[in-house]
């Protein structure tokens, strides 16, 4: 009777998808290869590659720096040797004649040029195999160490930089004093340099693809698990949804997606059991009124029948009709709440006004069932005033179907601490502990012999129970001593107010 109410503010037609926009991806993304494995291993080899780059680049800097700290470290050592070679001396011509001791001193040392002249620039002494241009330097005191930070830095037009020093040295005793000039070129250093690099770089290629190789078989073998997890996943069908996915051996990553996985795949088995359930159920619903219609219709054209049977037929397809239209109402209903189709208007009501007017509906009901309606408690709910009353008008006939004559149905309200509490109580024969958490099932009746009744569609209280749902709250039954109990808890603050 009141389970077939309409409901304001539903949607008439359920929303159309609109067709998703194709994501547009980067330049680079062709030159990704799709196989996971190969992902790895080149991300290996890139890894690699970065971290011999980085480091050949921090050797290759550190040897420049300790071949430029050595080279000037032997420049300001061949100006102290020369000039201990010219106090042995005591003439420049002596200085001539011991070419071969400053010949020495420069061998094994590539790119040195070493000069000894007179004040006046005569030259005594002259090493310089590639006659490269010997530039002016400032000139130290014969009585100043060198040190680092007085070497020069020349730089030619044309050619490698140079390293040197110029310093005054001695002859012998005497005062007199001779020009040494000491130079290095640079590019010897950098050859040296330059071999390294190559030979960095060779390391790195090498470093890479052997990680890439190591990479894709670690991926590979790692990847196992994941590829005996797609053969077991690609064995699922809706006659096997039993089957769960084995992550026993898999790693920590692996275990956690099977396990999302089986649990994704037991929440559609527990869907699927219950549309089949669902399915079974609405076809047996269905198969009575129409074996009604057909059994009743197919009687009364057998004979020919006066004016007042065939009216009794049509009164009685009427019924089955009206039976019908309210089973696929409450349907649509609860396939649109499944799909949160259902609009609310949820506000501050007088809940004792709501089920004062619900009652009201039922007074003639009721006396004709010598049952009395008896409402109390006062409160306020915040609830869509339409779903309120069909889910009391649900509950309330409900209990008039299954009070006993003479009884009294008790509708009460009250406010809790945290939310506004409805119970419809009505005496009889009770519901089994086993049919409690069922009873607001669809289709479910916990009385079997009365599965067949007209009166009933078998959605009443699962209709009440996706109200509920939709408003943030829970439906609950009690049952025990002969008193059967129906409680609506509407939450203070609504999750869709």
């Amino acid at each position: 009777m009141s389970d077939g109410s309409t409901v304001a503010g539903a949607p008439n037609v359920a929303s159309q998808d609109r067709p998703a926009r194709m994501r547009r991806l980067p330049w680079w993304h062709s030159l990704v290869p799709d196989s996971l494995t190969a992902r790895m291993a080149l991300a290996f080899g890139a890894v690699a590659a970065a971290v011999l780059v980085a480091v050949g680049t921090y050797l290759a800097c550190a040897l420049a720096a300790q071949l430029q700290e050595r080279d000037e470290t032997e420049l300001l050592g061949e100006v102290m040797l020369v000039r201990h070679l010219l106090e042995e001396v005591s003439t420049e011509e002596e200085v001539r004649a011991g070419l071969h001791r400053f010949a020495d001193l420069a061998m094994g040392h590539e790119g040195l040029i070493l000069v000894v002249r007179t004040r006046q620039g005569a030259p005594l002494v002259v090493l310089n195999p590639k006659q490269e241009t010997v530039p002016p330097l400032p000139v130290l005191p014969a009585t100043t160490i060198p040190d680092r930070s007085m070497l020069q830095t020349w730089y030619p037009r044309n050619g490698v930089p140079s390293r040197g020093i110029a310093a005054l040295g001695r002859l012998g005793a005497s005062d007199r004093a001779v020009e040494i000039v000491v130079l290095r070129n640079a590019g010897y250093r950098a050859r040296l340099i330059k071999d390294y690099q190559l030979h960095i770089l060779w390391a790195t290629l090498c470093g890479a693809v052997a990680a890439a190789g190591l990479g894709y078989l670690l991926a590979r073998g790692g990847l196992r698990s994941l590829r005996r997890m797609a053969q077991e996943a690609s064995a699922v069908t809706t006659s096997r949804l039993a089957t769960r996915l084995d992550a026993g051996d898999a790693p920590t990553e692996l275990r956690e997606l099977a396990d999302a996985f089986n649990g994704m795949l037991a929440r559609l088995q527990d869907s699927f059991s219950r549309l089949s359930a669902f399915s079974a159920d609405l076809a047996h619903d269905f198969r009575t009124p129409i074996s009604n219609l057909v059994g009743q219709t197919e009687v009364t054209l057998a004979h020919a029948r006066t004016v007042q049977e065939y009216e009794a037929l049509l009164e009685s397809n009427l019924e089955e009709y009206d039976r019908l239209s309210r089973m696929i109402e409450n349907m649509l209903f609860l396939a649109r709440a499944d799909h949160a189709q259902v609009a609310l208007d949820v506000r501050l009501l007088d809940a004792r006004a709501e089920l004062d007017k619900v009652a009201e509906y039922f007074d003639a009901v009721a006396a004709e069932r010598d049952v009395r309606l008896d409402v109390r408690g006062h409160a306020t709910v915040r609830a869509d005033q339409t779903l309120l009353r069909r889910a009391v008008t649900n509950l309330m006939d409900n209990a008039l179907r299954h009070a006993p004559s003479g009884t009294s149905i008790t509708v009460a309200v009250e406010r809790m601490d945290r939310a506004t509490c409805i119970r419809v109580a009505n005496s009889g024969p009770g519901i089994p502990a086993e049919a409690l958490p069922h009873v607001f099932g669809r289709f479910y009746r916990a009385d079997p012999a009365r599965s067949n009744s007209a009166t009933s569609t078998g959605l009443g209280l699962a209709i009440v129970d996706t109200i509920m749902r939709l408003h943030g709250g829970n439906a609950s039954a009690t049952s025990g001593d002969g008193m059967t109990v129906l409680e609506l808890s509407f939450p203070f603050r609504s999750v869709h107010a």
